[in-house]
């Protein structure tokens, strides 16, 4: 449900439309925290074009939304939904939204001031283009900040502008026909944005990366990787028992004795991730050696979620949604 355009609010047709949805410990306090400051952030955006801005939540937490998140964004609209998944909520999102262009970003993702302008130059430059994703780091105020990363955001980093295999759903800019044509997957987990990403590349949709979208995400200490390791091991062979036409599928045909060739085959993917895109992501060359041991450690962290799904039971005890 949309609510109501409040008086005064531009008619005009949006060049963009921003969606933002909470995906991560949705309706807690520190939620709403992070929802404040990406609405400042939006805020202080540098572009000049009319833009959008929807609140994508659940219905159930209609009641429990800030009132002030409104005095940030006078024109913020909320969009509210039964399902709660964050898939969900984002495909809900592009459902409502005006623009031919859409962005999605996760409520715990601070854009810099050029990040909307940045996404609408680049899809206007490249109309052979579907999407476009941007860097995404933390802020990195020690060294194992610095390190995850690298290790966790730099998959569809090609170290430039230009093509990428994959979409960050919680960076991006999509042609808003092409994404309702290919909207994010439900029912396969918080991690199966690959799904999108390989239906439109078999589209012969063109992915590009952008790194001067940048945007810096919420990292909440070892706990938070825990839970998204897990989240992308499950992520990992669900997509891939559902899709088999996704690479290595054929894999999970040996079931379970999969795992280890999954789990090299990502600590190597890993590797060249870190000799790629090191300097990105303010790694320096002699902290390399740490960066190759610690993707050792964290692909080895995804094992359990890839357990639960060859055992067809979905993650417990996770804070994404």
């Amino acid at each position: 449900m949309l609510e109501p355009r409040q008086s005064g609010e531009s008619a005009a047709k949006p060049v963009v439309s921003v969606v933002i949805v909470s995906d991560y410990a949705g309706g807690e306090a520190k939620a709403w925290d992070d929802v404040r400051a990406t609405l400042e952030a939006f805020a202080r955006q540098d572009f000049g074009g009319e833009a959008e801005f929807l609140l994508s939540e659940s219905s159930k937490l209609k009641s429990d939304i800030p009132a002030e998140l409104r005095t940030i964004l006078p024109t913020l609209k909320l969009i509210f939904s039964e399902p709660s998944t964050s898939y969900d909520l984002k495909n809900q999102g592009v459902q409502a939204a005006a623009a031919d262009f859409v962005a999605i970003i996760d409520a715990d993702c601070i854009p810099d001031s050029g990040w909307l302008r940045h996404l609408v130059e680049t899809l206007r430059g490249n109309p052979d283009a579907v999407a476009v994703s941007g860097r995404t780091v933390y802020e990195g105020r020690s060294l194992l900040e610095r390190l995850l990363s690298l290790l966790s955001r730099s998959y569809l980093d090609p170290g430039r502008a230009g093509a990428t295999r994959f979409i960050s759903n919680n960076n991006a800019g999509y042609r808003r026909s092409m994404y309702l044509k290919y909207p994010l997957p439900t029912g396969s987990g918080a991690f199966a944005a690959r799904l999108q990403s390989d239906a439109i590349s078999r589209a012969g949709g063109k992915l590009l990366f952008e790194p001067r979208m940048r945007v810096v995400h919420d990292f909440e200490g070892w706990a938070m990787e825990r839970d998204i390791r897990r989240n992308i091991g499950y992520g990992t062979i669900i997509t891939r028992l559902r899709e088999r036409l996704l690479p290595f599928a054929w894999l999970t045909r040996l079931g379970p004795a999969s795992i280890p060739l999954f789990t090299a085959g990502k600590t190597l993917n890993s590797w060249a991730d870190c000799l790629r895109c090191a300097r990105h992501y303010g790694v320096r060359w002699y902290e390399l050696p740490f960066a190759l041991a610690l993707a050792v450690v964290v692909n080895l962290m995804e094992i359990s979620g890839m357990v639960r799904a060859f055992r067809g039971s979905e993650l417990e005890r996770t804070a994404y949604r």
